[in-house]
């Protein structure tokens, strides 16, 4: 059997013993052994391979589309939101320097730099939340649509799926772009590649969990905001209780001047008023935050849970596996009733 190198066509290649290893003794590159290379004969390994077709089936094609994007069901970009709070935060302290001062704008303009600090961070975290919520609330209404296309018959068959991904891809952009959409398109292929309606349910399942987590995670930023604005807090009050006691050693020192003693009392008492208001300011704004984060974060599980009844009463019922057995369907039927069970479950737990 004569072994051709796969660059240069030559039969002078030599095997290296260590790991079968082939190496080419005309241009010196090694290659791995090829199993049809191996089986044909010395003239036909000879003969110049004949050039690719540039015919691609449906399903290279499909592995040339750009990796869909797997994120949570209201996951939102975090940079844009960012602009628009610096933006709102600026205009927000315009407005507080353009109207007559009061307790309210003292709290935020006249308190060192950790109000601004805190007041952009916690603008940032709810411009998230607000559009995150937003979008969760564009996602659920695609729950009462019948996103999926099936055969004269009302079933759904591997060799039906491509029909089927098409007429998903063709729906709107607002639609085809759903956590939804992109959740059945992911079964869909599944389903083509695997043929068994009982491995399908196996993959949502998958699915179910791996979306939670993704939906845990996407809240990452938010806890970050929610940790840092009290430790802003904290700070500001270290500030101030630093530039309380300076006043305190100005005053001893004055203590000979009545005059003296007023200027130092009037440090003593702003330092603590820096160090309280920027620790008040802190936590309200943290308060704010949390209430908002958890009951989206809410929302949000109770929508996973939406989206798995939906594959569970709209998809599974439809599939028509031409190799499904009695064992299979009723192994079906166990991993529908026990993905039902885990979802009561999480929900009893949550509530």
């Amino acid at each position: 059997m004569a072994r051709v190198c796969p660059y240069c066509k030559s039969v002078e290649v030599s095997e290296n013993t260590e790991g079968g290893v082939l190496r080419c003794r005309d241009c010196g590159r090694s290659s791995l052994p090829s199993v049809a290379n191996q089986d044909k004969p010395a003239f036909e390994a000879d003969k110049p391979t004949p050039p690719p077709s540039f015919e691609l089936s449906s399903r290279a094609l499909a592995l040339k589309r750009p990796r869909e994007s797997r994120g949570a069901p209201a996951e939102i970009p975090s940079w844009p939101a960012a602009l628009v709070g610096f933006a709102a935060t600026g205009l927000f302290y315009g407005l507080l320097y353009m109207l007559p001062a009061t307790g309210f704008s003292v709290l935020f303009t006249d308190r060192g730099w950790v109000p601004y600090v805190i007041t952009l961070i916690s603008v940032w975290a709810l411009l998230l939340l607000g559009a995150k919520m937003l979008r969760l609330q564009s996602e659920r209404t695609m729950l009462g649509q019948n996103l999926i296309a099936v055969a004269a018959d009302g079933r759904l068959g591997p060799d039906d799926t491509e029909p089927a991904l098409a007429a998903l891809r063709a729906e709107p952009t607002r639609i085809a772009e759903s956590f939804l959409a992109r959740r059945l398109e992911r079964a869909l292929r599944h389903f083509q590649s695997r043929r068994r309606a009982v491995e399908l349910v196996e993959f949502l399942a998958t699915e179910s969990r791996a979306d939670e987590g993704r939906a845990e995670a996407s809240y990452g930023l938010v806890r970050v905001f929610v940790w840092a604005v009290p430790t802003l807090g904290f700070i500001g009050t270290v500030l101030g209780i630093g530039a309380a006691v300076a006043g305190f050693s100005a005053t001893l020192d004055a203590a000979s001047s009545l005059d003296g003693m007023k200027a130092s009392i009037g440090l003593v008492t702003g330092g603590l008023g820096v160090a309280f208001d920027t620790t008040l300011l802190a936590l309200v704004m943290s308060i704010l935050i949390m209430f908002p984060a958890s009951a989206i974060q809410r929302r949000e599980e109770a929508f996973l849970g939406e989206v798995d009844d939906y594959c569970a009463e709209h998809l599974i019922p439809r599939l028509r596996d031409e190799s499904t057995t009695e064992a299979d369907e009723a192994a079906i039927a166990a991993l529908a009733q026990r993905l039902v069970s885990s979802m009561q479950t999480s929900e009893r737990r949550e509530g």
